[in-house]
């Protein structure tokens, strides 16, 4: 049924939340090539013809994770920046902090040409849950610091949500960024009391939330009806001493933060940590004496095994890659192999990821889903997908600044160090703890009227529609030979721009997973026939400029820019 609220829209541009509602289409069968590029949407940076043909090669989708699970990560953010670092320090040396920006350009060749593309998308989306930025003025310059933090959400991302947490709380960058470490005990005569931001964060929102949730992720509800909150500010105080004694390795308590190495796990100082007796969550009792290691471990398990982490985390995985408004009986099937992977283990990753992606509400048809299904895309990942379906190409960046191998992808001159101010986004960039977009962000108008949530558009406004449309059409139009953006290779594209039929296939099959309206079809077709050449214009410069009309038409369509 065609969805007649996108059609109040203007091509590319939308003037009402209305344009984004997700609408039906005919279904697919679950090994067409459609559907195909649509898990692939879900699980990757964006399907590509080849990465389309080799997933149809295979036997079945749960082989592709097979093999995702099996495949080593991309180079090491932190080791690109340090094999750099030299030529940034005026001494040549390298310090503990540097603010050379070249592990966004690591980052954005990992999730363009990477092979491990689950890997990659999955530590994006632990990126957006368990943050950190480097907009905060404390780690502005520890870049290494933010390359390993990255690193490490990418090694974990198919490992156990209990170490996980346990890396996370320990890394000295979320250690400077959510003030954890050097937390002291309290000591009244000097007014110190321990620091309570770590304690609060890793309750509302790296693990259980604020309130009670039951299996499927909706409220827990009082005799009164009313939400039954997970913690009080007394649990923020007994977990704050928890998290006391800690400092970075290698240096002293009262040793100069400068000297400090950001890159390796905190360790414990026992004369500053609190050994009194704890009160955690669900009645939990810490026995006093305990050491700092001890505290903390016990306090992780405490919250790990608390029954929101399930739901919490489950639906918020299910956000970042399939949908924004999971049913009830989706959260509580991924949230129910997140207690228990079918082995006894509680909190397996890579099994949760399996869930999400093989679910049947995931892999259903558009056509036999509600029209709630689907998602915004966000600016990168509309970003990444143009670079990875027309094979962006790489611009060094020797030429543009003294500091060689910056700026591998470019984007009309815009550093990828920068790319938050074009997009709204930027890895590990983001403006607060809570991310670019909340989890339960709800647009006024008619998403909010259906009682429905659409995250992403908490960074959609009149500058960041019209800086990402500037940034993909500036390599869609670049010159071949251009040295101040990414220009694509549109080749293969250009030489099936004389069959409208042909090219159009192409696109609804690359951009859209099989799910182009008709009505959208027909216009480019329109467009296509009737675009007169340019004076000047020689037959391949016509056939250049007309294929790039239709792939910028088809990226800036409100028809696409939702994922279903």
């Amino acid at each position: 049924m065609r969805c007649l609220s996108r059609y109040f829209c203007v091509l590319g541009l939308c003037l009402s939340w209305a344009c984004f509602i997700p609408c039906s289409h005919a279904a697919d069968a679950t090994d067409s090539a459609p559907e195909s590029a649509r898990f692939l949407t879900q699980a990757t940076f964006g399907p590509t013809s080849a990465s389309i043909a080799h997933l149809q090669s295979l036997p079945s989708f749960n082989a592709w994770l097979d093999e995702q699970f099996a495949m080593p990560a991309s180079p090491s953010q932190e080791a690109y920046v340090r094999a750099r670092c030299p030529d940034v320090e005026d001494d040549g040396a390298c310090g503990q902090d540097t603010w050379v920006p070249s592990r966004h350009d690591q980052w954005w060749s990992n999730i363009i040409e990477g092979q491990d593309q689950l890997r990659q998308r999955v530590a994006f989306a632990l990126s957006q849950i368990f943050v950190v930025s480097g907009k905060a003025p404390a780690l502005s310059n520890t870049q290494f610091g933010l390359a390993s933090y990255y690193d490490m959400l990418v090694q974990q991302a198919f490992g156990n949500y209990r170490t996980l947490l346990e890396k996370v709380t320990l890394h000295p960058v979320m250690g400077i960024y959510l003030s954890m470490v050097r937390n002291q005990k309290a000591d009244p005569a000097n007014n110190i009391r321990p620091d309570e931001n770590y304690a609060r964060e890793v309750l509302q929102l790296f693990s259980i939330g604020l309130h009670e949730l039951n299996l499927d992720g909706s409220l827990k509800l009082d005799g009164s009806g009313q939400p039954i909150p997970t913690y009080d500010q007394n649990t923020i105080k007994e977990f704050a001493r928890v998290f006391t004694g800690w400092n970075y390795a290698g240096i002293n308590w009262d040793d100069w933060y400068g000297d400090a190495d950001r890159t390796q796990p905190m360790t414990a100082v026992q004369q500053y940590h609190d050994t009194g007796e704890k009160h955690l969550l669900g009645g939990a009792i810490l026995p006093a004496g305990n050491t700092a290691e001890q505290d903390m471990s016990a306090a992780l398990d405490n919250i790990f095994n608390h029954p929101n982490v399930g739901p919490f985390i489950s639906k918020q995985l299910i956000q970042r890659l399939v949908t924004s408004n999971p049913t009830p009986a989706y959260v509580a099937r991924v949230a129910s192999v997140f207690n228990n992977n079918g082995s006894g283990v509680r909190g397996d990753l890579k099994a949760v990821v399996r869930a999400i992606l093989l679910d049947q509400e995931a892999r259903s048809g558009p056509a036999a889903l509600p029209n709630t299904f689907g998602k915004l895309r966000e600016p990168l990942l509309r970003i990444s997908h143009l670079y990875r379906a027309f094979h962006a190409q790489k611009r060094d960046g020797g030429e543009w600044n003294e500091y060689p191998g910056t700026w591998v992808y470019r984007f009309s001159g815009i550093s990828t160090y920068h790319m938050e101010g074009a997009t709204g986004e930027g890895m590990l960039r983001s403006p607060s703890v809570f991310n670019f977009y909340l989890p339960d962000h709800s647009p006024s108008g008619e998403i909010r009227r259906a009682g429905l949530v659409a995250p992403e558009f908490q960074i959609v406004n009149e500058n960041t529609v019209a800086a990402v449309i500037n940034a993909m059409n500036n390599s869609i139009y670049a010159d071949p030979d251009a040295s101040w953006t990414s220009p694509l290779d549109l080749s293969a594209e250009q030489a099936m721009v004389d069959s409208p039929d042909t090219i159009l296939d192409h696109l609804n099959l690359l951009v859209f997973n099989g799910q182009m309206p008709a009505g959208l079809r027909q216009i480019l077709r329109d467009h296509l026939l009737n675009t007169n050449r340019w004076w000047g214009d020689t037959p391949e410069e016509e056939r250049r400029n007309k294929t790039r009309d239709l792939i910028s038409l088809s990226f800036m369509s409100p028809d696409y820019q939702i994922q279903q």
